[in-house]
C-alpha cells in the first residue's frame, strides 16, 4: 500500500511539474528577444558591432579566432552546464554533440536577456530562445556568435577585445596557456580575475588545459608544459 501511494505521489508530482513547465512555456512566448540580429556576430571580416544588452565590441569571423582559442573555448563549453533543471532536461535529451550545441545555444540565449533572473519563467524563456537559435544557426555560427559575445570583464566583450586587453594580441596569435586562461576566465570574470585572484585564475586555466587534453585537442605533454607556465606579470 505504501509503495502504491508513493508511486501515485511521484506520478502526481511529475504531472504537476509538467503542467507548470508547459504553462510557463506558453507564457514565455510573449516578448522573447529578437535573435535575428545575432547574424551580425558571424561576420566574414572583423567589424564593430553593438548590442542592446552588451557593450559595443569587435566581432571576428570563425577562422580569425584561431585553432588554439577555438579548442580552448570548445573544451571549456563541453565542461559547462546551462542554468537550472530546464538545461539539465535539454542535455539529457541529447547526445554528446547535441548537448554541446545546446550549451552554446543556452549561453547565447542568456545574453539576450539584459537583466539576470533565476525564475522559472525566465529559464523557460531562455530555453525557447535556445531552441530558436539551434534551429536558426549552424554549430559553427553558434560557436562564432558565442565567442564574440562572451564577457571577460567589465566592458570586455568577445574574444577579440579580451585578447587585446590581456595580451595585446589577436585571438589567433595566442599561446596555449593564454588561450586556456581566457577560456576559463569567461566562466566568472570577477571571481577568476587574474589580477585580483591569480590563484583561482591559475587553477581554472589548468582545468581548461586538462579538458583540452581529455578532448584530444592537445597532448598530455602539451598540457603539462602549458600548466608549468606561470601567469604573466602585469595582467590587467
Amino acid at each position: 500500500m505504501r509503495i502504491l501511494l508513493r508511486i501515485c505521489l511521484i506520478g502526481f508530482g511529475a504531472l504537476s511539474a509538467a503542467f507548470i513547465v508547459g504553462f510557463a512555456w506558453l507564457f514565455s512566448s510573449h516578448g522573447l528577444p529578437d535573435s535575428e540580429a545575432l547574424a551580425q556576430f558571424t561576420p566574414e571580416t572583423a567589424r564593430r558591432v553593438s548590442d542592446r544588452c552588451l557593450s559595443a565590441s569587435v566581432a571576428v569571423p570563425y577562422d580569425s579566432i584561431g585553432n588554439t582559442m577555438r579548442s580552448a573555448l570548445s573544451a571549456s563549453v563541453a565542461g559547462e552546464d546551462g542554468p537550472g533543471i530546464i538545461s539539465a532536461m535539454f542535455r539529457s535529451a541529447s547526445d554528446h554533440s547535441r548537448a554541446a550545441r545546446g550549451v552554446l545555444s543556452w549561453q547565447i540565449a542568456r545574453t539576450l536577456f539584459c537583466e539576470p533572473s533565476k525564475t522559472l519563467n525566465r529559464q523557460v524563456g531562455e530555453l525557447r530562445s535556445a531552441v530558436q537559435l539551434d534551429r536558426r544557426f549552424s554549430r559553427r555560427q553558434l560557436f562564432t556568435i558565442n565567442a564574440n559575445r562572451l564577457v571577460f570583464g567589465e566592458n570586455i566583450v568577445g574574444v577579440e577585445a579580451a585578447s587585446q586587453h590581456f595580451f595585446h594580441e589577436e585571438p589567433n596569435q595566442l599561446r596555449l596557456e593564454e588561450a586556456a586562461l581566457l577560456a576559463g576566465l569567461a566562466r566568472a570574470p570577477s571571481y577568476l580575475s587574474p589580477s585580483k585572484h591569480p590563484d583561482r585564475a591559475l587553477r581554472r586555466r589548468n582545468e581548461v588545459l586538462d579538458l583540452m587534453a581529455d578532448a584530444h585537442a592537445i597532448t598530455q605533454s602539451e598540457a603539462l608544459a602549458a600548466k608549468s607556465s606561470p601567469l604573466p606579470t602585469g595582467l590587467p
